[in-house]
């Protein structure tokens, strides 16, 4: 599905197109010249962007050198956003994991190109703020955007967002969106790291994951966990930060009915972005104590990041990577090596005082572009189970008919072997093997059944398919119903008043009925066929009937704009039956009818009409047309 909100929309973006890989994919943007903190004599541009995506060290003293990268930024916010943020949305929404995480020497520029200038992600009824408007707000936004134009059109899929934001600060994880805040004046708890036995991925035990409906609750709750990082000002920075921070965004999307052969597959996916403390010097930044100490566990916490880097880039084994060695790396591990799509942004100086730290950087990110991930799709288990029971289904059919033309077989051998008795005048050997044959027949006709019975209570506990055909809204009246087909076993009409089960909790729902009327029909759809029958009469015959909505009565007025009545004969799992929507009318008129054919009655068949839950209807009030 082309998404609009995804488009290119600047030079770059359009000429670079999108990048596809099975490594992490670095950028580079270099940081405009500023006085404050690029050392007053030293103001000299050293560090230059060219054309072809490079960056260029031209100091004097040392030799032209060029690093090549899958991007290089050298303009506004939307640039970045436009060739990284938009396609992390494209690939999560695919159901694929991704990264970002920004790395660079404090003071260039890696937080504002995340977050941008405080107040940067206000509505944009403010259009001030929209020029430094970072890629975490860009990607708030959009992904709102997006849910709604994927779900206009298809309003059978349903998409939930969760947020969680984590700070690792002097090696202590910390949740920055507590459900309990702390009080003043106390530190806030240490979370711990866990390994998950099943998925082996490592999680943070205690992460508060706060379901969001819309953009402006989002940005709230970003803006919230921004605020309650650790920061402090620096000889570099007004505004440091002394923590790295790693906001998680979890989509899931699922859809009313699984159709594999449209593309309708249930998954989820995680948007992982990484602001990184910046790397320092004592003799630059100007820290002492407590800011000294903290600077100390950035510094190593960084060293730790870059030796599993260099690990991974050089093609060890993911046992043989040091991810343990610090909390970063292990909340990261996924990242790298791992069920991941990872974009690496470096933030550089581009003066001559900040040039041993820039180089630094350049040659982190350069090593970072020969890590291969193994990204896929995260599949739900939904759809697979509702795969795995259709082909249960289908085998069990199969093994019924082949069980039938044998047991056929065996009653024509058994006439032949009573002709020849006949002919030899009921001779005695003879009539001692048509009696032995005969109680074979009767024998495995016995196992047959019950077989079959096993077979068949085994499907029907296992069964996984919901009774839920629409997923509760506040707007929307659901009222259930389920109903046997006995009396087509019985091949005699029967009219159904249906009470519905008021599955919303709305007031004035508890009253609804649905009117529906199921009668048997020949062959040609006439409706002349009551007759007294077995179930054994129709054992190996073709069944035909009519599943008629008359009408409902009682829909709470408030939920009348909409209405309409669908239902899902579950033993085959075929397409949901809807009749046409009524609007405005609180005892709509359906009179939607609907023939089923059964070429070859079965006894798993009957027993299963039998049952109490063959059709399930349902019908659906609507506040909103």
């Amino acid at each position: 599905m082309d998404l609009p909100q995804l488009q290119p929309t600047t030079e770059l973006g359009k000429d670079i197109g999108s990048i596809s890989a099975d490594r992490v994919l670095v950028a580079v943007r270099v940081r405009p010249m500023l006085a404050r903190t690029d050392g007053g004599d030293n103001m000299r541009q050293v560090i230059k962007t060219d054309p072809r995506n490079r960056i260029v060290v031209t100091e004097e003293d040392r030799r032209r050198k060029e690093y090549p990268f899958d991007y290089v930024f050298s303009e506004g916010q939307e640039e970045v956003y436009d060739c990284i943020g938009k396609q992390m949305l494209r690939e999560a929404f695919a159901g694929y994991n991704v990264c970002l995480f920004a790395y660079g020497q404090t003071g260039s520029g890696k937080t504002y190109t995340l977050q941008g200038l405080p107040g940067a992600g206000l509505p944009r009824d403010k259009p001030h703020s929209l020029e430094n408007e970072g890629l975490t707000p860009r990607v708030c936004r959009d992904i709102f955007s997006i849910i709604q134009t994927k779900v206009e059109a298809d309003p059978s899929l349903d998409i939930r967002v969760f947020l969680s934001i984590t700070e690792v600060y002097n090696e202590k994880v910390r949740d920055l969106l507590p459900v309990t805040k702390t009080p003043k004046g106390q530190e806030p708890p240490t979370l711990k790291l866990v390994e998950n036995p099943q998925t082996r991925k490592i999680e943070v035990k205690g992460l508060a994951k706060h379901r969001v409906i819309g953009y402006e609750r989002l940005i709230s709750l970003m803006q919230q966990g921004n605020a309650n990082r650790e920061v402090a000002e620096t000889k570099m920075n007004e505004c440091s930060s002394r923590s790295h921070q790693i906001a998680q965004l979890h989509i899931v999307q699922e859809y009313e009915k699984m159709d594999v052969s449209q593309d309708k597959r249930d998954c989820e996916s995680y948007i992982t972005l990484v602001d990184l403390a910046g790397s320092e010097r004592q003799s630059k930044t100007g820290t002492s104590g407590e800011q000294f100490k903290e600077s100390t566990h950035i510094n190593l916490s960084l060293l730790t990041l870059g030796r599993c880097l260099n690990s991974f880039s050089e093609g060890k084994q993911r046992e043989n990577v040091p991810l343990r060695d610090s909390q970063l790396t292990r909340l990261l591990s996924e990242s790298f090596g791992g069920n991941s799509k990872t974009w690496m942004l470096a933030a550089v100086s581009p003066t001559a005082y900040n040039l041993t730290e820039t180089v630094s950087t350049l040659n982190y990110a350069s090593n970072a572009k020969n890590i291969t991930n193994h990204a896929k799709q995260n599949r739900l288990a939904r759809a697979l189970e509702l795969h795995e029971l259709k082909q249960t289904n289908k085998g069990l059919q199969e093994a019924y008919d082949a069980e039938h033309e044998k047991q056929r077989k065996l009653a024509l051998e058994i006439d032949r072997l009573t002709a020849e008795n006949d002919r030899l005048r009921l001779n005695q050997s003879v009539r001692k093997q048509v009696e032995d044959l005969q109680s074979q027949a009767v024998q495995l006709k016995s196992a047959r059944e019950r077989k079959y019975q096993q077979q068949y209570d085994a499907l029907s506990s296992s069964s996984s398919v919901p009774y839920a055909l629409t997923t509760p809204r506040p707007d929307t009246y659901i009222g259930r119903a389920k109903i046997s087909l006995r009396n087509i076993i019985e091949q005699v009409s029967n009219y159904h008043t249906l009470s519905l089960s008021n599955e919303s909790n709305v007031s004035d729902g508890s009253h609804v009925v649905l009117v529906v009327n199921i009668y048997p029909v020949d062959h040609q759809g006439s409706a002349n066929v009551e007759r007294q029958v077995t179930a054994k009469d129709l054992l190996g015959q073709r069944v035909d009937f009519v599943v008629h909505v008359i009408n409902a009565k009682g829909i709470p007025e408030q939920f009348n704009k909409v209405v309409y009545c669908q239902y899902l004969y579950k033993w085959a799992e075929k397409d949901t039956y809807k009749t046409v929507e009524v609007r405005g009318n609180s005892d709509p008129e359906f009179d939607f009818k609907k023939r089923f054919a059964f070429s070859k009655m079965n006894q798993s068949l009957v027993e299963y009409f039998r049952s109490e839950s063959v059709i399930i209807f349902e019908v659906i009030g609507k506040a909103e047309g």
